[in-house]
């Protein structure tokens, strides 16, 4: 706290305040990066969206790059907050096939807010080939989830429901591209949601029979 002190001598802000805060500025670059890209994105920039002072972005965040690393972490959180609660509104017990499917139609952008992450997510892309903190936080997650999705094809040929020729782990690298690619498309209005998942469904389906596709 004394190396902060040398770069911010305003009052300190409430403790109460503190995650509002910091969610608030978080959301200004996001629209920030929306508008005009993620390079375009300065603590003054961000200062100005938010409505509060230059002091209190450096408060919170002692560089440009930290602030959009908070920025990054918090959009990656809140979709993974989404996933969550669509899976907990799944009926028990949730067999892996009813969990991918759930999983992969959040991803498909059918909240706003999930069409926003996606948005704020593509804007940090460019970023990961030289950071590995910001691949982290858009891709360290991806080799467990098409394992999942890998366990689920194997399981379903085990239990006669999908087709004994398909390759588990490219079937699920596909599962996986699709829905990330669809996801995209409906997040910058290229693609009504309800045609990405009816497409989605129609692949499943192909993948589990049609079961997937009518559910």
């Amino acid at each position: 706290m004394a190396m902060r002190s040398h770069c911010y001598a305003g009052p300190v802000p409430r403790k109460v305040d503190t995650e509002q805060q910091k969610t608030d500025i978080a959301r200004a670059v996001w629209r920030l990066a929306e508008r005009s890209g993620l390079e375009s994105v300065s603590l003054r920039e961000v200062a100005a969206e938010a409505h509060v002072s230059m002091g209190r972005v450096q408060y919170y965040f002692r560089t440009r790059e930290e602030m959009l690393l908070h920025g990054l972490r918090l959009a990656q959180q809140r979709m993974r907050a989404r996933v969550e609660q669509r899976l907990g509104r799944l009926p028990e017990p949730a067999g892996g096939e009813d969990t991918l499917r759930a999983v992969l139609e959040e991803m498909t952008g059918e909240d706003p807010d999930t069409r926003q992450a996606i948005r704020v997510s593509v804007a940090y892309h460019p970023r990961a080939a030289h950071d590995p903190e910001v691949a982290r936080l858009l891709f360290g997650d991806d080799a467990e989830l098409r394992s999942f999705a890998a366990e689920t094809v194997r399981a379903a040929q085990a239990e006669g429901r999908a087709r004994s020729d398909l390759d588990p782990e490219h079937e699920s690298r596909v599962i996986w591209s699709l829905a990330e690619s669809l996801g995209v498309e409906v997040a910058f209005g290229r693609l009504p949601f309800r045609d990405a998942r009816s497409t989605l469904r129609y692949h499943l389906a192909r993948v589990f029979g049609d079961g997937a596709e009518s559910r």
